[in-house]
């Protein structure tokens, strides 16, 4: 995934997840995996067709298997909590089947979804 000018990474992650979460769990864009792309490289300029496509492509990959690791993490609810709280799902369970789906990545990238999927699909 080769980037064809330089724009500050973090940048262009924090713009991409944004980007991944409209499309995926907000339903925005018309469901129009282009218009999503379309919006990534006017939002985060500078870089080929297909580095946008794969970054975004990855990154949908990860939010949903992201959700599907928080869906089947074992949970510990405490019951003298009256809500659920971040400490309750097995964030290693997730992160585990991550790695193993993700190869290669960084944990900083691997967790990137993590803390609003926790709130989005088990605290909200």
């Amino acid at each position: 995934m080769a980037q064809t000018k330089s724009f500050d990474q973090e940048k262009f992650t924090t713009i991409l997840s944004d980007v991944v979460w409209r499309f995926h769990a907000y339903d925005q864009y018309g469901k129009d995996r282009k218009k999503a792309i379309k919006s990534l490289a006017r939002r985060a300029p500078g870089y080929s067709a297909e580095y946008y496509e794969e970054w975004f492509d990855l990154d949908l990959r990860l939010l949903i298997a992201t959700i599907e690791g928080v869906q089947e993490a074992p949970k510990s609810f405490k019951p003298e909590n009256k809500y659920g709280e971040f400490s309750d799902v097995d964030q290693d369970y997730v992160m585990d089947k991550l790695r193993s789906t993700f190869l290669g990545q960084t944990d900083e990238f691997l967790k990137g979804h993590l803390a609003m999927v926790i709130y989005w699909y088990y605290l909200r």
